[in-house]
C-alpha cells in the first residue's frame, strides 16, 4: 500500500530524514521505533505534507502524494492521529464526530455507530467538551476523529504521550480492535510494551534513517538488537 523511496525533509537549513525506504502492506501494522530526535515524527509528518519532502518520493496504493497539500493527502486515504491528541477544547465530542463524519460520508465502512462500538467510552461522553475529557478519553477522540475520514492509512505520533500505563493499555486495546478491523497502521511510540503489543513488524530509526526491520517476535526475542539500536536492555 505504501512505498517510500529516498525520502528527505527537515526544517530550513536542517535536514532531518537522510534517505528514508519504507514499504507498507494493507492490513498491517508498523511499530516504528527510534531514540528521541532520530526523524520519526518528522517521518509521520513528511507522509502527511506537514513538513515539505526535498528529494525522494510517497506513493500510496501506485498514486504519487509527494509534494501534495495535506488535505489532497488526506482525501487521498491517509489520516493523522498527532502527538498530543490536539483536538478542539470548545467542541463536544459530538460535534468532533459529526465534523470528523462529513469528510468521510461515503467513502467507506466507518460511520459514527461503528466508531462508537469500537470507542463506547466517546459515547458515554457525547455530550461533554472536548477540553474537559481526560488524556486517554481525547485520545481516543482523535483516533475517532481519524477512523472517520474512512483512511486507508492511519499515522498515529505517540498515541501514549502522556497517558498513565492503565490507560496506554486501553489504547492498545483499541489499536488491537483498528487492527481486528483490517486498518492499515504506522504508530510511532517510545512505550515498547505498546508497540510489542499491537505491531506486526518493528522497524527502527537512526539518524533520519531505517537502520533496521524485522517481524515483531524477532525483536523482542533478540534484546541485543534493542539494546544496540534504541539503548534498552
Amino acid at each position: 500500500m505504501l512505498e517510500v523511496r529516498g525520502l528527505e525533509s527537515g526544517y530550513k537549513r536542517s535536514t532531518v530524514l537522510q534517505g528514508v525506504d519504507l514499504d507498507l502492506a494493507a492490513g498491517q501494522v508498523l511499530g516504528l521505533l527510534g531514540r528521541n530526535g532520530v526523524g520519526k515524527s518528522t517521518l509521520i509528518n513528511t507522509l502527511m505534507g506537514l513538513v515539505h519532502a526535498s528529494a525522494g518520493s510517497v506513493r500510496l496504493d501506485g498514486v504519487d502524494l509527494t509534494h501534495r497539500r495535506p488535505d489532497v493527502i488526506a482525501r487521498a486515504g491517509v489520516a493523522l492521529v498527532p502527538q498530543g491528541r490536539r483536538v478542539w477544547a470548545p467542541l463536544t465530542v459530538t460535534e468532533h464526530l459529526d465534523l470528523a463524519a462529513r469528510r468521510g460520508r461515503g467513502r467507506g465502512p466507518w460511520d459514527i455507530a461503528r466508531v462508537l462500538a469500537l470507542l463506547p467510552r466517546l459515547g458515554e461522553r457525547r455530550r461533554h467538551d472536548a477540553g474537559q475529557l481526560s488524556g486517554g478519553e481525547q485520545q481516543m477522540l482523535a483516533i475517532a476523529r481519524a477512523l472517520l475520514t474512512n483512511p486507508r492509512l492511519v499515522l498515529m505520533d505517540e498515541p501514549s504521550d502522556g497517558l498513565a500505563p492503565a490507560i496506554v493499555d486501553m489504547i492498545g486495546e483499541v489499536i488491537g480492535g483498528m487492527k481486528a478491523e483490517g486498518v492499515t497502521l504506522v504508530v510511532v511510540e517510545q512505550d515498547l510494551h505498546l508497540a510489542f503489543a499491537v505491531a506486526d513488524e518493528i522497524a527502527v530509526m537512526d539518524k533520519g534513517r531505517v537502520v533496521h526491520r524485522s517481524p515483531t517476535l524477532q525483536f523482542r526475542s533478540d534484546s541485543s538488537v534493542a539494546r544496540a539500536l534504541l539503548g534498552v536492555a
